[in-house]
């Protein structure tokens, strides 16, 4: 202890006024260099992703000096990666007031506006006058992106789902979340889209990049008030709202909207996005603001009419987690499109190109950017296949931020000629690409969307007659039955789908019941028309129960 911490009030007001000037001085220079020092661990910390141990350091350093403007912005950048979010705000808030820097408060607001959007007492503002009463039964299906922009599963789902409801008869009209397409950067962005039977109404499309300035409770609140706009010019009955990026921000412009017109609504729960905040295992369900989402969402799904998804294991999810009634929710599945997914004989040609000839090839569709897909454990089953002599390629179509990372794992497991990244394929050729592979392989991880949510590629490989093996997650073995339509592995267990991809291989009658069966119940129990039909139902069962009110 050093001599200022000894000396006592009373003795130093017995000290002459410059030794007590000195001795202030003394005391914060030793204050501060222990700051330095705290400050200067907690970054190091920080840097080394030890994020627990950087907030322990740093708020040591908060309590001697609460106003110290780097420890603040410490702090936040810490709690934010912790998903302590009301924290994060916190110190975010308190810097911006002792700086006023524009800069520092779009960042505190930033953070505030997570904390904002997932308080339960929220909903957007509507404050102009509602709308009349709708004529007929029109439905407004708001999608956050569509065709011909992207082609992804949820655009798949969208398009695919509208363009058999209008084959139906039914009156409704697709509309995207505000700023899309310009998002993506689409120079003169159109105000509406037609591809096909269907016309898409895009909301603010030119506002594009401008609305990532926004906080997320600000563009929620955007959402609805523009939504709005839409339901008052085209006087829907009903309102359809798919997930969005988070999950429930749709749902949650939604909402407030029915509320306003007047008008039910339902909620089309496509996955699970409260643990898409990070990929940070320590935090990912464990976090202030995994908690905040999850509560967010069973808050929407039970507001909501209807709720719709896309699976057994996601409407046990949704009954038994989120609490919601069991007459409220249905299963409406992916589907196919039978015309546009049809077998055909394998482009030589591209074969060649892509290195496939005279291999079994092992492929997979779908995006590099989510660690659930689990491309590693098929690359490393490769790496086992091939050091058993076998001839065997991974065709891996899609593309995405992890492939760096992939094809250097390729590369370390000594198989970078035996693993083939197309990169992007263009939507219309990707049939191409099924039709030369040999066992569709689905390696996903254990991890809460994967084990829930069925993804379509692996129909539109059924459709193909293209055989599945896939890791045995409730959502996955939902599909291929027991061993009826398709064979699984140990998830995670790369040897294992060794072993399973081995024995398909050399059993090819397998392979052919297998692909006969798949093909009958995908054309059976899978068809977008069948979903219209669902969709149609659900529509009517809620106007219908609206009226009675």
């Amino acid at each position: 202890m050093t001599l200022a911490h000894r000396l006592t009030d009373a003795g130093r007001a017995l000290l002459p006024r410059g030794a007590r000037r000195r001795l202030r001085q003394l005391q914060h220079a030793v204050i501060g260099r222990r700051n330095n020092a705290g400050l200067a661990g907690a970054k190091a910390s920080f840097g080394a992703g030890a994020y627990d141990e950087a907030a322990a350091t740093v708020a040591q350093v908060l309590a001697r000096t609460s106003d110290n403007l780097p420890a603040l912005d410490l702090a936040a950048k810490v709690a934010a990666k912790r998903g302590e979010f009301t924290a994060a705000g916190k110190h975010a808030v308190r810097r911006a007031e002792l700086t006023g820097d524009l800069d520092h408060w779009t960042y505190a607001r930033k953070l505030v506006g997570r904390v904002r959007e997932t308080d339960p007492r929220w909903l957007p503002a509507l404050t102009a006058s509602a709308p009349a009463k709708p004529d007929g039964n029109a439905v407004l299906y708001l999608a956050k992106e569509s065709r011909p922009f992207l082609h992804n599963g949820f655009c798949t789902r969208t398009h695919e789902s509208l363009q058999a409801l209008i084959r139906l008869g039914r009156d409704v009209r697709g509309v995207t979340m505000p700023g899309f397409p310009g998002i993506l950067g689409v120079d003169d962005a159109p105000d509406h889209s037609e591809v096909e039977e269907v016309t898409y109404h895009h909301l603010l499309p030119h506002a594009g990049r401008y609305l990532a300035d926004l906080a997320y409770d600000e563009y929620v609140e955007l959402t609805a008030r523009t939504l709005a706009g839409a339901v008052a010019t085209y006087r829907p009955a009903l309102l359809h709202i798919a997930s969005g990026h988070r999950g429930y921000e749709g749902a949650l412009a939604g909402s407030a909207v029915a509320k306003w017109a007047g008008i039910p609504w339902l909620y089309e729960v496509r996955s699970f996005f409260e643990t898409t905040w990070t990929d940070d295992a320590r935090y990912v369900e464990s976090a202030e603001y995994y908690h905040r989402r999850f509560d967010t969402e069973t808050r929407m799904m039970r507001a909501a009419g209807l709720v719709i998804t896309l699976s057994g294991p996601m409407r046990d999810e949704i009954v038994h987690k989120h609490g919601v009634d069991e007459a409220n929710v249905r299963v409406v599945p992916n589907a196919v499109d039978l015309s546009r997914f049809t077998p055909r004989e394998r482009d030589e040609e591209l074969r060649r190109k892509l290195g496939l000839t005279g291999s079994f090839t092992l492929g997979y569709v779908s995006n590099l950017s989510h660690p659930r897909e689990g491309q590693e454990v098929l690359i490393e089953a490769v790496a086992k296949l091939k050091s058993q002599g076998r001839k065997v390629t991974a065709l891996i179509v899609g593309d995405g931020s992890r492939r760096q990372e992939l094809e250097g794992l390729a590369r370390r497991r000594g198989v970078k000629d035996c693993v083939v990244f197309t990169g992007n394929v263009p939507f219309d050729e990707v049939a191409g690409y099924y039709a030369q592979i040999d066992l569709f392989v689905v390696p996903r991880i254990d991890e809460r969307a994967a084990r829930m949510v069925s993804p379509m590629k692996p129909f539109e490989a059924m459709a193909m007659r293209v055989p599945l093996l896939m890791a045995d997650l409730p959502a996955l073995a939902e599909i291929t039955g027991t061993n009826e339509r398709g064979h699984t592995f140990r998830t995670g267990d790369a040897d294992d789908l060794a072993t399973q991809a081995a024995k398909l291989q050399d059993d090819q009658a397998e392979r052919e019941k297998l692909v006969e069966a798949a093909a009958a119940w995908v054309a059976k129990e899978r068809s977008w028309s069948a979903v219209a039909e669902a969709f149609a139902k659900a529509y009517d069962d809620l106007l219908d129960k609206a009226k009675a009110c």
